[in-house]
Order: structure tokens, then C-alpha cells, then sequence
């Protein structure tokens, strides 16, 4: 839990503490902008304390990836959604700043700000739908990290998302009698598509799904993985099919410090060299153009071959 350091700008700055009551029916959500080494939340603080350039801002918390500064109660307005003064996000939405300094975790900043709005929901009873991005309001491209992954940006604060919104579970025991119930119990589908990707693998050819098929296919699985599986993707081209930013790794991981950058859609790597567990999930192991080695999703839920 971070810890939350209440740090108001006096009320005689007017410029950063207009002191107009507002009872929030919105949740705002602003990026820094500022990649700029010890930009973290308490300069931030700083910077509207000591008058913000001389600037009419002000908005209600900063966090970074260790600590929240609140600059005004949440009873009174801000000037940060860039509405106007009358406007609906000045008047009525907390801000929220998410820090970008290069020599801090900006993933661990995001679920930071995570815990501060779900907090925040429920002690002014404000929807989901209420919690919104900078851009809402006036058009700008802020947070200009987030809004590529927004949706999962919502689902972690709703707790739908553990750790990545690429890490897919998987399982490689048949536990039920029949193909159909084994592919429910990995959580895949059960379509024709699906049997015939595993039917490749274990070198049915020409499947079409009959019962003797099936039958063959599902005492092959039990049986434990196919002896030569089948490496398609060795040496293809894997892209990003994911709305947001998809996320890849320096080592065989899913934890936040080992995120070596973000895919957007469309985007990839030239080059899959293998394929490996990782925890309850696949990764394919990759190099970039320069011959770098990286680790990306393997799951079709979020990847192509191409």
C-alpha cells in the first residue's frame, strides 16, 4: 500500500488552490509528460507549491512508484482537465497526475494510481464509467501512455487483470473424458479450429473431426505432450494483435521489472527462435533486426504468426 502524504498548497495561492467547493463525480486521469530523472511525485509537489511557472494548474494527487502527494482536498476544484473554468472536469473530477520520470517504474506508478482510484471510488461512490482520461475532456493526448491500453488500464482497477494483460493460464493434463471437456478445462475453445491445431501437433493429418479422430487424438493427448511437436513458428514474424500496448520482457518472465518496452498493434518481431514456459504460460523467445533477445506472449489471444 503506498503511502499517501497530504502536502496542501495555502489557500492564499490562488493560482493553484482556486477554493471553489466540489462534491467529484468523476475520476481524472493525466500523465506527467516528464521523463526527466527525479520528476517524481514530490517535485511535483514542489512545482505547485513554488507557483508552477506561473501557471494556473493545480490538480489533486501525484504518484510515482513509491509514494501518492496529495496537493488539495477533494472537496475542492482543480484546474486540470482544460475544460474552461465552468467546465465539467474542472468543477466536478479529481485529478490525478501518473509520473513518467525515467528513473522510476512506471508500472508500478500505474498500479499505484490503480489503488488511489479504487480508493478514491468508493469513498465518493463514483462508477467505473466515471473514471476517465485527461483526453475525455478537452481533446489531449493525455495520459499519452495509457490510452493505447486503456481498457486494461479499467480492468485493473477492477481487479480483472493479475499481473499482465498477456499472460494466459494453460494446462497440459487431460483431466476429462472426453476432447471437447479437455479443451473447456484449459480454458480454450472447443471449436473445430481449436481440435485441429492440437490434431497437427500430434500429426493426425488431414483431420475432419470424426470420431475416430477424436478418439485417436484424445488418447495421444493423455498419453502427455507429442513427441516432436510441431514448430511452425520457428523463424516467422509475431505481432501484436492487442488494442493496448503489449508488453515484452529482457528474460523469460511476467514480472514488471523484467518489461523491456511495449508492442502497439501491428507491431513485433521479425524472428521467433523457440518457444518456452514461463510460470502457467507460453512466451515465444525472439530477436529483433539487431539480433536482441527478448520474450513475448505466445497466446493467440494476443499475438499472430505470420
Amino acid at each position: 500500500m503506498p503511502k499517501i502524504i497530504q502536502d496542501f498548497i495555502p489557500k492564499s495561492q490562488t493560482n493553484q488552490r482556486p477554493g471553489h467547493s466540489m462534491k467529484p463525480k468523476f475520476l481524472t486521469v493525466h500523465g506527467t509528460a516528464n521523463e526527466k530523472k527525479g520528476a517524481d511525485a514530490e517535485m511535483h509537489s514542489r512545482y505547485l507549491h513554488n507557483g508552477a511557472g506561473g501557471r494556473v494548474v493545480v490538480w489533486h494527487y501525484t504518484v510515482d512508484d513509491k509514494e501518492i502527494y496529495q496537493h488539495i482536498p477533494t472537496n475542492e476544484n482543480g484546474w486540470h482537465a482544460g475544460d474552461g473554468e465552468r467546465g465539467t472536469g474542472n468543477r466536478q473530477s479529481i485529478g490525478i497526475e501518473i509520473c513518467e520520470n525515467s528513473d522510476g517504474d512506471f508500472n508500478k506508478a500505474v498500479k499505484n494510481a490503480q489503488w488511489l482510484i479504487k480508493k478514491l471510488m468508493k469513498e465518493h461512490n463514483i462508477p467505473i464509467e466515471r473514471v476517465v482520461p485527461h483526453k475525455h475532456w478537452s481533446g489531449k493526448n493525455c495520459p499519452r501512455l495509457l490510452l493505447n491500453m486503456w481498457s486494461t488500464f479499467i480492468d485493473g482497477i477492477e481487479g480483472k487483470t493479475v499481473e499482465a494483460p498477456d499472460q494466459e493460464v494453460e494446462s497440459e493434463t487431460v483431466t476429462n473424458g472426453s476432447i471437447v471437456d479437455y479443451l473447456n478445462s484449459i480454458g480454450k475453445d472447443s471449436s473445430f479450429s481449436a481440435r485441429k491445431r492440437y490434431a497437427a501437433d500430434y500429426g493426425i493429418k488431414g483431420y475432419k473431426g470424426t470420431a475416430k479422430q477424436n478418439t485417436t487424438l484424445l488418447n495421444k493427448m493423455r498419453k502427455g505432450k507429442p513427441s516432436k511437436p510441431k514448430a511452425s513458428y520457428i523463424g516467422k514474424r509475431v505481432e501484436s494483435k492487442h488494442n493496448g500496448q503489449l508488453r515484452f520482457y529482457n528474460k523469460p518472465s511476467w514480472s514488471d521489472k523484467h518489461v523491456a518496452g511495449y508492442l502497439k498493434k501491428g507491431y513485433g518481431f521479425p524472428t521467433i527462435v523457440d518457444k518456452v514456459k514461463v510460470g502457467k504460460g507460453y512466451q515465444y523467445k525472439v530477436k529483433n533486426s539487431k539480433g536482441h533477445i527478448y520474450y513475448v506472449t505466445a497466446s493467440k489471444k494476443y499475438v499472430k504468426v505470420e
